[in-house]
């Protein structure tokens, strides 16, 4: 016990800092406050630079889950954006160039159903309930229409995109009784329908 006590103490004294040059103290600060707070210092560069900057959404960006004011969608992690000097953010994703006053909905598109459908294969989707692949007709994908939002996902209440793997009606799945809908895509790590399934009170989301 003693020998682990003196261990203890002498692990917890403090070595002597040593001197640092004031040129090389200076630019370690600024890149770590930069790193601590990465939207406050994509600020500061655009205010310095007075030009939009693009950018990928993470889980401590400012506009993580709001609206993008072209397309509608929900802003996910991940999702590349461009950032405006006045603070405005839209998607900058192929499908989604919103920085261009419009989505391109068929641009990429082909690209990226033959990817997923190639991952599809060559890792098959859970089979014990009915997965949905939101193709560009389906109801789940309508635009925001007087004043409504897009469909979203009961759980994690992103937007529904194209080629978003879904499930209808998580309380009944293979006879579904409503239309309420939910994530349980593998690919793009948006597992709602497990979390529900693994909470504790798993109460109908219709409600």
């Amino acid at each position: 016990m003693m020998k682990f006590r003196r261990s203890f103490l002498a692990s917890t004294v403090e070595e002597p800092s040593l001197p640092v040059s004031p040129a090389i103290a200076a630019p370690f600060a600024a890149g770590l406050a930069a790193g601590l707070d990465p939207d406050s210092a994509s600020g500061r560069e655009l205010a310095a630079e007075n030009r939009p900057q693009r950018t990928l959404t993470s889980l401590r960006s400012r506009w993580l889950h709001r609206l993008c004011p072209v397309c509608g969608h929900t802003f996910r992690p991940g999702d590349e954006v461009l950032v405006s000097p006045d603070g405005q953010v839209v998607h900058d994703l192929p499908g989604l160039r919103c920085h261009s006053g419009h989505t391109e909905a068929a641009a990429g598109r082909v690209q990226a159903q033959a990817f997923f459908v190639g991952l599809a294969e060559a890792w098959p989707l859970p089979a014990d309930v009915p997965l949905v692949r939101l193709e560009d007709d389906h109801w789940l994908l309508a635009p925001p229409r007087a004043g409504f939002r897009r469909p979203a996902c009961r759980v994690c209440g992103h937007s529904f995109r194209p080629l978003d793997h879904v499930v209808i009606c998580p309380c009944d799945p293979v006879n579904p009784r409503c239309r309420v809908a939910v994530h349980r895509d593998i690919f793009r790590q948006m597992h709602c329908y497990d979390q529900w399934v693994q909470g504790k009170s798993r109460h109908c989301l219709a409600f």
